[in-house]
């Protein structure tokens, strides 16, 4: 069966498959998600063998089993990486110079701070600080630090999304400063999202607790292991839902999965990945449901092509902007 996929997909990348063989591709990726992840993962290794063309030429046959094998292992992109041929090796280490990092003088403390700034490689960015805090930098984010950083506390500054794994130290609590709030830990996993132009920020914990102050709310806000705030500062609300943490914080490991998401919150994600704005011309069209996995390698028009096999839109892209319509 893996043999006859393969072949409905290499046969669809290159425009040859008969009417009926089009229907059988277009029944067999839409039966589950592994077959929309499948088909995303076969596609990202025919564009990457046509992009090597003149540089080397990789056997896309070979670079498939290659990909079976990492399905099996459940792998990508960690001590095996040249397992994958030299293509991903190239856009792997593309990822890792993506990350940017100054030291600058902060006007408002006089300090020198350490400023990063996450790129659009393949993988994500990590910073470790000082005290073996783990930070993992999304796209377009920005995340800086003071030079007193763990002298008397541990305070951060974000504009984006990073994902924590703060190191304990109970005498000197690990926060997180962002527009409109303050995100307190304590030895634990969470994810924020809080982009300077968006009215949400939001907060995913994983594991332990996050206390948060949220705008001119003087109560505070404690939250438990699978529990997200949302707080929209706009209208000063504050939602707290009870979700599956790790779906909000699979971008760390290259892949964006997305069960049962309104197109609307899928493109609302995907703008701050890419750095780009979705224009959907049709409010029935933000409501229709999708399910799917996204792999951050992708260009924005094979995630639109992806989505359009299971909905039917039509898309333009014009430079930064994305027209979506019916």
């Amino acid at each position: 069966m893996e043999d006859k996929s393969h072949d409905l997909i290499i046969g669809y990348l290159q425009s040859r498959l008969t009417r009926k063989e089009m229907d059988s591709f277009y029944s067999w990726v839409n039966e589950n998600d592994e077959n929309k992840k499948l088909y995303f993962e076969t596609k990202a290794i025919y564009d990457a063998c046509k992009s090597s063309a003149g540089r080397k030429t990789i056997d896309i046959n070979e670079s498939w089993q290659r990909l079976l094998l990492k399905n099996k292992k459940r792998k990508f992109l960690g001590v095996e990486f040249q397992r994958f041929g030299s293509y991903v090796a190239v856009v792997f280490f593309a990822g890792l110079i993506a990350l940017s990092v100054n030291y600058i003088l902060n006007p408002h403390t006089g300090k020198f701070t350490a400023k990063y700034v996450g790129g659009d490689g393949i993988m994500a960015d990590k910073v470790e600080l000082p005290d073996g805090t783990i930070v993992t930098v999304a796209s377009n984010t920005t995340f800086f630090y003071d030079s007193d950083y763990g002298k008397k506390d541990r305070v951060v500054h974000l504009e984006g999304e990073a994902y924590f794994d703060v190191a304990k130290q109970k005498s000197k609590p690990f926060i997180v400063k962002v527009k409109n709030q303050s995100i307190e830990a304590l030895g634990t996993k969470f994810n924020v999202m809080a982009y300077p132009s968006d009215s949400l920020l939001t907060t995913t914990l994983v594991e332990g607790s996050v206390r948060l102050t949220t705008g001119n709310n003087a109560k505070e806000t404690v939250l438990k292991p699978n529990q997200q705030l949302t707080y929209n500062n706009i209208r000063n609300v504050i939602e707290i839902a009870n979700v599956d943490a790790s779906r909000f914080t699979s971008w760390t490991t290259g892949y964006y999965y997305f069960s049962q998401q309104t197109l609307k919150a899928i493109f609302y994600k995907l703008s701050h990945v890419y750095g780009i704005t979705f224009d959907v011309k049709s409010e029935d069209l933000n409501k229709k449901i999708f399910t799917g996995t996204f792999y951050r390698g992708q260009s924005v028009n094979n995630i639109l092509e992806v989505i359009s096999l299971s909905i039917p839109i039509k898309y333009e892209i014009n430079d930064r902007v994305v027209i979506i319509s019916e």
